[in-house]
């Protein structure tokens, strides 16, 4: 957006003073020489590279220093991730002002993840001398919106008590059985609560909201990195029939929740590894976009129908 420009363009004119030097760990040459000459999605995993430990040692601070190179040339990943190593002070200095200030310009940008940080800083006041409900209330509820669980709950809690937002019990409800239906159990217990303060009609009304409701779709340029084939490796061909079947299985569980991850045809396409992504990010794991066993306990809480 126009009003973040001169953020962006303030950090552009320290960061391509100097020439970029990418450390000879870091193969393939092409993604070596496209960061060289500043792309910002090789900028980007170069410092995901750092932040995992994948083919180098892990270290926040490098990581950092990519990140804010990606980042100053508005990449939206990149700002969110540096973001939330000044949240937490990993790798930098802690700093809240600076982590609110790239929160809110990748989530002017659609990051959902984003959007749900900001929220959850304005809501809390941390850094500043008191929350900002107002501001929190319209973070949660974009976040919300594209299908971010931890934000859904916290919306909902917003409309229960008023803070924020005119005070709305049906909100509260629907928001709630939202994020219950997707398996969250604390969810579960606040929509009884609220479900024995509403009036019959109220319950009925905002039941037939919840059912209507479905996700937005999230802009991928802005949610995910999308990696060339050749900087990450091309995706197993000769994958197991097991192992396609389950990978079918694991999208359908996806897109019965709500997540894209595109036709269930056992492929780990980018669609997959997105919907992967997200669905981490919604129940608090790491956002590696990889079939591990946490990621499969989680999706096994939440199929509907059995395989």
């Amino acid at each position: 957006t126009t009003d973040n420009a001169p953020a962006e363009a303030q950090s552009i004119d320290q960061t391509q003073t100097a020439a970029i030097v990418v450390p000879e760990a870091i193969n393939p040459a092409s993604l070596s020489k496209a960061a060289t000459e500043g792309d910002p999605l090789a900028l980007f995993e170069i410092g995901a590279r750092y932040t995992d430990g994948r083919g180098v040692a892990t270290d926040l601070a490098e990581a950092a220093r990519w990140y804010e190179l990606s980042a100053a040339r508005g990449f939206a990943p990149a700002e969110y991730r540096l973001a939330n190593l000044y949240e937490k002070g990993q790798g930098v200095e802690r700093d809240l002002a600076r982590a609110r200030q790239l929160y809110e310009i990748a989530a002017n940008k659609g990051n959902a993840s984003a959007m749900h940080n900001l929220a959850v800083l304005l809501a809390t006041g941390v850094g500043t001398a008191q929350p900002d409900f107002d501001g929190a209330a319209k973070w949660f509820q974009k976040a919300s919106e594209f299908g971010v669980r931890d934000s859904q709950f916290n919306l909902a809690i917003l409309y229960a008590r008023g803070n924020g937002v005119k005070q709305d019990l049906e909100e509260s409800y629907k928001w709630f059985a939202i994020a219950a239906r997707d398996g969250d159990k604390d969810a579960a217990e606040k929509r009884d609560e609220v479900a024995n303060a509403m009036r019959p009609e109220q319950l009925m009304s905002a039941k037939a909201e919840m059912e209507l409701w479905k996700p937005q779709p999230l802009d991928e340029k802005t949610n995910s990195a999308d990696l060339p084939d050749e900087w990450v490796g091309k995706p197993t061909k000769t994958a197991s029939v097991d192992m396609k079947k389950a990978i079918r299985n694991i999208q359908a569980i996806l897109n019965n929740n709500g997540f894209n991850a595109g036709t269930p045809d056992g492929a780990m396409g980018k669609k997959t590894v997105a919907a992967i992504k997200s669905f981490q990010k919604s129940v608090g794991q790491t956002e590696t976009g990889e079939i591990d066993d946490a990621l499969v306990t989680e999706l096994l809480k939440r199929n509907k129908q059995p395989s």
